[in-house]
């Protein structure tokens, strides 16, 4: 590793300022040729009847959170659904109308907000939290809001253990007899250990409530908690409703008018559009009024229109790779520490992003508590990782695979310059592109020795953003790093008796062993952009990459 500098670098810091940056590098914008078919019968402009068509990559393969991760269901999972809390919306820098979420704070009490759950109690030298919901709001199917479908969300998840499994862990939810109902409106939940991390939890795009009553009527005997309909249904209490899923085609919402916080739209509809161009081109001519996912050439191109406008937020999210060390030689860390200084950050930052990213400087993104801004683990160092891998017997360089989704456009540009880059200190990189569904199998289950990843953590609290992906027994620890060290350290770090502040400083220190174990490549932040037609307002962020589309309305 690099020599700590005495103050902090200026890339490293808080980004809310120097995006502006990087976007202003990536200004000398290219002329729009409009390449592609435009979408078929998207329906033109719709303002007048407060519609929205939104060009999208694709539809999503499954609207269970518990068995589905990627961008693809990012909107449709948080949208259609809701939760017990909120993280609190803050104006986003830079960003007229548009809101981020107050990340910053400097204590997680100040960033959670009540919304299923109008209050909560903490008792048991908190180690006991006592919920009570909001009475009167209706699942889409019209079932009241209850306790039991907390009990039953909490059951599910257990049952289950799939992606809010993790949650359980890192809250201390011990048992599913750990949520209790009191009454109606009242629910109970004991944790083994008091801290933070049950409302940071709460607020999150994963952690939504079901309504019960409605899945239970699709459970059978083989299929107890309802997997297979709730796959391709909806369940949810969420600002939208589901109105129409034809995958491979469109996803279509509509307005939950009797939901508490009632959207300013009264229909979405997500149209797939494969390629990037052509989402670009359908925005362009009026036939979408939002596009998702563009690629910088694409972002390039539409900041030179004056009817079109790219929304910039920070994100959290950090473009990667982790290296499995079931595959040799990755098992030994001077490998991983040469893989990671032969990596051209810059050069694909500014050849592949366009400047539409900034640095990963190790395993927090700068946009999470406990950055640690003076942490600059790798640089793009050819000679010493050409002195590593003599160190470690490979003078003749080795042979190992990066896989990436075809979902994700960034994936073969990144390999390619990575597989050039490897070439140049004696390792030969195999690219793979795998499907998303077969991507996603072999990333759960750690089939491959690298991928390309697009994911973050999504909540603030540094003990998650570490755990999350690099705790040994982690659900989502999906490169299979281990380290005692670094367990510990995740372990002391997290005592329920630190302060905030204690907190950030403690996780610093497990970010500085994780990152000089170099259990994955960091390669970019690419942050969440959003390309809008211009008379669209309230764009926003949400943490889990997505947009909040209650907040979105056409300017008057």
């Amino acid at each position: 590793m690099t020599d700590q500098p005495n103050s902090p670098p200026t890339a490293g810091l808080h980004r809310a300022v120097t995006r502006r940056s990087f976007l202003g590098s990536a200004a000398a914008a290219l002329g729009m040729p409009l390449a592609g078919s435009l979408v078929a019968g998207c329906g033109g402009r719709a303002a007048a009847s407060k519609q929205l068509v939104v060009a999208a990559a694709t539809t999503p393969p499954s609207l269970d959170w518990e068995l589905v991760f990627g961008k693809e269901v990012y909107d449709h999972v948080f949208n259609l659904n809701d939760r017990l809390t909120r993280w609190k919306a803050i104006p986003a820098p830079g960003e007229s109308s548009g809101f981020d979420l107050a990340w910053q704070a400097g204590d997680f009490q100040d960033i959670t907000e009540p919304r299923m759950a109008e209050g909560w109690e903490v008792s048991n030298g908190g180690r006991t939290y006592t919920f009570a919901l909001r009475k009167a709001w209706p699942s889409h199917a019209g079932n009241e809001f209850t306790a039991d479908d907390v009990k039953w969300t909490f059951d599910r998840s257990f049952a289950l253990g799939g992606i809010t499994s993790f949650y359980n862990t890192l809250a201390t939810i011990e048992r599913p007899e750990d949520v209790k109902v009191l009454d109606r409106y009242t629910v109970r939940i004991e944790l083994a250990e008091p801290g933070p991390h049950l409302l940071l939890t709460m607020s999150g795009f994963w952690r939504a409530m079901v309504d019960s009553k409605l899945a239970k009527s699709h459970a059978t005997s083989s299929d107890p908690w309802a997997k297979h309909w709730l796959k391709n249904h909806d369940v949810g209490f969420g600002p939208f409703k589901l109105a129409e899923l034809s995958p491979g085609r469109q996803v279509v919402w509509v307005a939950h008018k009797e939901h508490p916080f009632p959207p300013e739209l009264d229909q979405i509809t997500f149209k797939q559009v494969p390629r990037s161009s052509d989402r670009l081109a359908a925005l362009m001519t009026g036939e979408a009024q939002v596009a998702q996912y563009l690629l910088p050439a694409d972002m390039q191109r539409l900041q030179n229109s004056k009817d079109m406008h790219l929304w910039n937020f920070q994100g959290y999210v950090i473009h990667s790779s982790p290296m499995n060390p079931k595959y040799p030689p990755l098992d030994d860390v001077r490998v991983r520490q040469a893989l990671s200084y032969a990596t051209p950050y810059q050069r694909i930052i500014e050849k592949v992003y366009r400047g539409f990213a900034g640095p990963a400087n190790g395993p927090v993104s700068d946009h999470a508590a406990g950055f640690d801004p003076y942490l600059r683990p790798y640089t793009h160092d050819p000679e010493r990782a050409r002195e590593l891998l003599r160190e470690a017997g490979h003078t003749k360089g080795f042979r190992t695979t990066l896989a990436y989704s075809t979902a994700e456009p960034l994936g073969e540009p990144v390999g390619a310059e990575l597989r050039s880059a490897f070439k140049d200190v004696g390792v030969t990189l195999e690219l793979e592109a795998l499907p998303p569904s077969t991507y996603t199998d072999a990333l759960f289950s750690g089939e491959r020795p690298m991928f390309f990843q697009s994911f973050g953590a999504d909540s603030p609290d540094p003990a998650y953003a570490l755990g999350v992906f690099y705790q040994s027994k982690s659900s989502n620890n999906w490169g299979g790093y281990s380290s005692a060290r670094a367990d510990a350290c995740l372990a002391e770090a997290g005592r329920p008796q630190l302060t905030w502040d204690q907190r950030v400083v403690e996780h610093q220190r497990c970010a500085e062993i994780i990152a000089n174990d170099a259990p994955w490549l960091w390669i970019a932040q690419p942050g969440f952009q959003v390309g809008t037609r211009r008379d669209l307002t309230g764009l926003n962020w949400y943490a889990g990459e997505g947009v909040d589309w209650s907040k979105v309305e056409y300017a008057n």
